[in-house]
């Protein structure tokens, strides 16, 4: 009987967070084409994995409903961790990293292009207008109410 219920809960656990809202991410490739059809303001949210505060932003502050619902509605949401070393396609281009392996401090050469002229400290939320002008970045954890003051 307990193998049962083992069992019955590893395949009915996944089916409890069916249908739960949450921020839905954009990639860069898909940006591209997005802004040209249907231009909205962007939001580009760059951390790394070892960001605590990242991490916090992610669980505490991208989790609220309130806010996932505003971001998915007025926003394009895109995501870079800034140490990657995956290749991203963005403005017709092909952004490579420099290294093979992921490394701390190793930042992404689009990553460093976004942070022109700013520290690399994460999280960093650029804002963007709907011709991909920056607006204004924040670079810091956000709570609810500062994320929605950044969103104003």
């Amino acid at each position: 009987m307990h193998k049962f219920v083992l069992l019955m809960t590893i395949i009915l656990y996944p089916l409890s967070h069916y249908g739960q809202e949450r921020i839905i991410w954009t990639s860069f490739q898909q940006l591209d084409s997005l802004l040209s059809i249907a231009p909205k303001e962007t939001i580009i949210f760059i951390h790394t994995d070892w960001c605590s505060y990242c991490r916090k932003m992610e669980k505490e502050v991208f989790s609220k409903k309130e806010i996932y619902d505003r971001l998915n509605k007025d926003y394009y949401l895109v995501e870079l961790d800034a140490e990657t070393v995956e290749d991203i396609t963005f403005d017709q281009e092909i952004w490579k990293s420099k290294t093979p392996k992921k490394n701390t401090g190793q930042y992404h050469p689009l990553a460093l292009l976004l942070l022109t002229n700013q520290k690399m400290v994460f999280p960093s939320l650029l804002r963007y207008d709907q011709t991909f002008k920056l607006k204004s970045i924040k670079q810091k954890y956000l709570s609810p109410k500062e994320l929605a003051n950044f969103l104003r």
